[in-house]
């Protein structure tokens, strides 16, 4: 098996903060070569997953949220760590979908090829598994994972 790639970074829990975590992520994925489609929906379920984090799980100004982008054979895993242990909800079939807040996750579990939460000793880890795309470079899987991993 291939080894993986990693990267971790950490924001102040403030909405313009969303904006950087999805920055970040894409200049991360761009370098380890990952193609537009995967990219597009790492980017899409890390900004829901960042902004669910500033502005549902009642983050304080003055703490952060965690995120980490994992390369890995088959998929690329996003993790968003925040510091309140609250576990997410979905709106649930039938449940107003013109009410505030719920529809992201649905989005998300869509993207993902599974996803799911787990309480940490403080706060909660979110991570969604993103299917992988190779970009027009023409590297295989292994060479990706492998290359330069940190």
């Amino acid at each position: 098996m291939a080894e993986s790639k990693t990267d971790r970074s950490r924001y102040p829990s403030h909405p313009a903060q969303v904006r950087s975590a999805r920055h970040h992520a894409e200049q991360v994925l761009r370098d380890w070569g990952v193609g537009d489609s995967t990219t597009d929906a790492v980017l899409y379920v890390a900004g829901e997953l960042a902004s669910n984090a500033v502005r549902h799980a009642r983050t304080l100004q003055g703490r952060e949220f965690g995120m980490t982008l994992r390369l890995l054979e088959s998929i690329v895993r996003v993790e968003l760590r925040d510091p309140d242990p609250t576990l997410p909800t979905e709106v649930a079939p039938g449940e107003d979908l013109e009410a505030d807040g719920g529809r992201g996750l649905l989005i998300v579990e869509r993207l993902a090829s599974s996803w799911g939460s787990a309480p940490e000793v403080l706060g909660k880890t979110i991570w969604a598994d993103i299917p992988l795309e190779i970009a027009e470079s023409g590297a295989d899987r292994a060479t990706l994972c492998a290359d330069g991993a940190s």
